[in-house]
């Protein structure tokens, strides 16, 4: 009778990431060796290659994991007991700190959207990345739906378009910020001097910019100033913020 595995299935997976992990720590998302990896979890290249078959694989298995754990802090989010056009600002006020992952989350956000990445991963791991973006897709969608159909918005002659509209708008106000300014502040990262995991103000240029992109609909109950600092109050008690 063979002898038991030393670690089961699910351990070993754990492993080979958290080993992943400290390469891409000690080295760059584009450097770490399918070795070093297999080294530092103290396991065989088959055993690696059960779970992972190549370095692509890894990225979209860290990616995995990054994206995983932002939308488990959007959830919460969503589930605060907010307004709907306060649960969409509510996200742009999280503390980026709160929805880190890996230290190297946004070279590998970046690295993992890589065309020939994508194309070079096996199955198992772009099947898992798509599930799990529209599933995140999915929460946004029912939480603006949920919140229209409850009247909390009027006259609304396309409820797709509207919700499409402003999940679009939304992100890409965001998200482009985002890049924006890891652009400006090269010479700040270089120094070490700058602020990108610190939450924004309530009275930063894009939360006001967010604040009129929503306000542009019609909501029973507009965003205000006391709409902000309830947001700020909700997200502190999960520590969000």
């Amino acid at each position: 009778m063979a002898p038991a595995p030393k670690y089961s299935l699910q351990e070993q997976e754990r492993m080979i990431l958290n080993a992943a992990e400290q390469c891409i720590n000690e080295s760059s998302v584009t450097d770490f060796t399918m070795a070093k990896v297999a080294r530092l979890a103290g396991l065989s290249m088959g055993s690696v290659y059960k779970f992972v078959q190549s370095k692509e694989d890894i990225v979209l298995a860290l990616a995995y994991q990054s994206f995983d754990h932002v939308s488990k802090v959007f959830e919460l989010v969503l589930s605060l007991p907010l307004s709907t056009p306060e649960k969409m600002l509510a996200v742009c006020l999280i503390s980026p700190k709160a929805m880190q992952r890996f230290e190297f989350d946004y070279e590998l956000q970046s690295y993992s959207t890589n065309k020939a990445v994508i194309q070079r991963a096996s199955s198992r791991w772009t099947e898992k990345m798509i599930d799990a973006c529209n599933c995140c897709e999915q929460g946004f969608k029912l939480a603006l739906s949920d919140g229209i159909s409850a009247g909390e918005l009027q006259n609304v002659p396309n409820l797709s378009e509207v919700i499409e509209e402003i999940l679009i708008s939304g992100w890409a106000i965001t998200v482009g910020f985002e890049q924006v300014q890891r652009v400006k502040q090269t010479q700040e990262i270089v120094e070490g001097t700058d602020s990108l995991l610190e939450p924004l103000p309530l009275n930063h240029p894009i939360i006001r910019s967010t604040v009129r992109l929503l306000n542009s609909y019609p909501w029973k109950k507009p965003i205000d100033d006391d709409s902000l600092v309830t947001i700020e109050n909700e997200l502190k008690k999960l520590t969000l913020r």
